[in-house]
């Protein structure tokens, strides 16, 4: 052997170089696109902020800053609010929020609430407050900034009412769990654009309700889809039903259930309104409870005396089954032009809403 033949490998330094450079480079690249990515963004905020206040929702924020880099957009707002103008004037504030969007999906934006908040009616000057351990939403649009789907969620709400002078808040009512769900639901045949929703709670407590005798924690599920509902800009109330009229808006009521420990209520069916506000569709309602119900409503003096006999009345009407696996009561309810069938038969006349 000889010496040459001794002598270790000579290494290749362009095996370390080439990499590094290649890392290097990737990484101004990656750090130029985020932060032009990021101007962007911050430009697109400003513009949907602009486009919200046209349609009557104000968004304001005392602290605004964007960060999250490298792999994620972080918006963090102190002191957020929203005034809605066009329908019921309200305000909304809380304490602050932590908005969040990935850089490759930058549409999907999950955003957190910390609380309490605040709820004011700038009409009559009421206010109420709400509390939360999580409060999360989230949100998807298209490339152009329209809305496609959206979901919040609340643990362990609380609505108060806010005490006078000093005094201590008075509870409204608690859920344990609050949620609701919409998305789009393109018009087919050239109708109108609609929302389809879905919301439920779980393990509710009012002392309203304690009052009027629902008593215990209540249950809620509800699902169904909306035509014609996709313009959700603040106004009155009498002008989006006649809106939503003129445009043959269709409310279908999938699911609607309401369970307590003494009280069981389910629904489905769909109603419409015509061109006077007349109340046009099917329900077929169940109730388990019933009885008790209108009993403790007849002690709180919410409904008269004359309605108990006719909630018996109701009950041989309709045909005994199970609601919610309880022995109950099913009725079949139709509305022609604001006239109230049960059974098909007429037995009342619905106000029009317009």
């Amino acid at each position: 052997m000889t010496a040459t033949d001794a002598l270790p490998p000579r290494r290749k330094p362009w095996l370390v170089i080439v990499p590094v450079t290649l890392v290097v480079i990737l990484a101004v690249i990656w750090s130029g696109l985020w932060f032009y990515a990021a101007d962007r963004a911050q430009r697109e905020i400003d513009a949907w902020i602009g486009r919200e206040a046209r349609l009557g929702r104000i968004w304001g924020c005392a602290d605004r800053s964007l960060g999250g880099f490298p792999f994620r957009f972080e918006l963090r707002c102190q002191s957020p609010t929203l005034e809605t103008r066009g329908g019921d004037a309200m305000r909304f504030t809380a304490v602050s929020a932590h908005a969040v969007a990935q850089v490759w999906a930058p549409s999907h934006i999950v955003a957190e609430f910390a609380g309490p908040a605040r709820v004011e009616d700038l009409n009559t000057g009421s206010a109420y407050g709400a509390n939360w351990s999580l409060l999360q939403m989230s949100g998807v649009g298209d490339l152009s900034g329209r809305p496609q789907r959206f979901s919040l969620q609340a643990h362990d709400m609380r609505i108060e009412q806010p005490g006078a002078a000093g005094a201590p808040p008075s509870p409204l009512a608690t859920a344990r769990l609050f949620e609701f769900h919409a998305r789009l639901a393109p018009g087919t045949d050239g109708k109108p654009d609609g929302v389809d929703y879905a919301s439920g709670m779980r393990g509710g407590e009012s002392a309203v309700l304690n009052a009027l005798g629902v008593t215990g924690p209540v249950d809620m599920t509800l699902q169904g889809t909306v035509t014609a509902s996709a313009d959700l800009r603040p106004m009155p109330v009498v002008q989006r039903l006649k809106a939503w009229a003129a445009a043959g808006g269709t409310a279908t009521l999938e699911r609607f259930a309401v369970t307590s420990p003494k009280l069981a209520v389910t629904s489905t069916g769909a109603v419409s309104l015509d061109q006077q506000g007349r109340l046009n569709g099917k329900l077929d309602l169940g109730f388990a409870g019933l009885n008790d119900l209108v009993k403790g409503l007849d002690r709180a003096g919410v409904v008269p005396r004359e309605v108990s006999p006719i909630v018996g009345a109701l009950a041989m009407v309709g045909k005994q089954g199970e609601v919610e696996g309880r022995k109950g009561t099913t009725f079949a309810l139709s509305f022609e032009a604001g006239t109230l069938k049960l059974a098909g038969f007429p037995v009342g006349i619905v106000p029009s809403l317009f």
